[in-house]
């Protein structure tokens, strides 16, 4: 749906689709990761660090107005190479972007952080 409530055709939905992964892109740039797409998806992997110590992300970013967490997190595990760890970013319109995985991968995340690897 648009924001005066009328629905998006389906070039709109993609174009307010399009502009949340440019949104998502600038955002983990602007934090130091290496982002690119995957061509024909509108995935993307976020790369921060070095062999070793690497930090990779498949994201799969949507704007929805209606917020679907588990079919979008099952279809994100479904996508997200082997270690690598899948991340869900969304947000309604006007809404602040939320970001979800796995506890297990937040826990595994929490742990590098903290050197209890």
């Amino acid at each position: 749906m648009a924001s005066n409530g009328e629905q998006l055709s389906g070039a709109g939905r993609r174009r307010k689709g399009v502009k949340g992964e440019r949104e998502i892109t600038v955002k983990f740039e602007e934090h130091g990761f290496d982002v690119r797409g995957l061509e024909g998806a509108g995935d993307h992997i976020a790369t921060k660090g070095k062999p070793g110590g690497l930090l990779a992300l498949h994201i799969e970013t949507k704007r929805q107005e209606r917020m679907r967490p588990r079919l979008w997190m099952n279809q994100c595990v479904s996508e997200t190479p082997s270690g690598m760890v899948p991340l869900v970013v969304a947000r309604e319109s006007n809404e602040e972007w939320l970001a979800m995985l796995p506890l297990s991968d937040l826990l595994d995340l929490l742990d590098r952080v903290n050197g209890h690897e």
